[in-house]
């Protein structure tokens, strides 16, 4: 069984970068893979503040970091996390090498959190549509967590 730990994410993620650079005809860059690194070091998903906030602990500019995050997102390591919720701020998220994502999303305060589901994933997978092939899905479902829950009954 193979273990893996942030070193091979990283490592992994890295690989995938420079594949792309390589294919189109980019540099390969320190500072690129320092973001990608403090990225993936972040709890997932993440604001491009926080982003930031880590990247600006090795000494790299806002505008490097927001300029990383778009050719991450276009090289398909990072996705855009795009949900409903009171969040403000596009959150993102390192698409590690899986195909799927099942997450509860709290329509109140916006916590999130990752669900490994079996069963979902089987049927979504079994799912055809015509003229598209799946490459991988998101699925969100939303709701109030046990938090919001618990203020809201304490209020009424």
């Amino acid at each position: 069984m193979k273990v893996r730990t942030a070193e091979n994410k990283i490592g992994e993620m890295q690989r995938r970068l420079d594949v792309y650079t390589v294919s189109h005809q980019m540099r390969k860059s320190l500072v690129r893979n320092k973001v990608l690194a403090a990225a993936c070091k972040l709890q997932q998903p993440f604001t491009a503040y926080q982003l930031v906030e880590a990247a600006n602990k090795l000494k790299i500019s806002q505008a490097t970091v927001y300029n990383v995050i778009q050719l991450l997102n276009q090289a398909q390591i990072l996705h855009k996390v795009n949900r409903d919720t009171t969040r403000e701020h596009a959150q993102y998220e390192i698409v590690a090498g899986r195909s799927y994502r099942i997450q509860i999303c709290c329509s109140r305060c916006g916590r999130v959190a990752t669900v490994k589901s079996s069963v979902l994933n089987n049927a979504v997978k079994a799912f055809k549509f015509n003229n598209f092939e799946m490459q991988r899905f998101s699925l969100f479902v939303y709701g109030e967590c046990k938090v919001c829950r618990e203020k809201f009954k304490q209020h009424y």
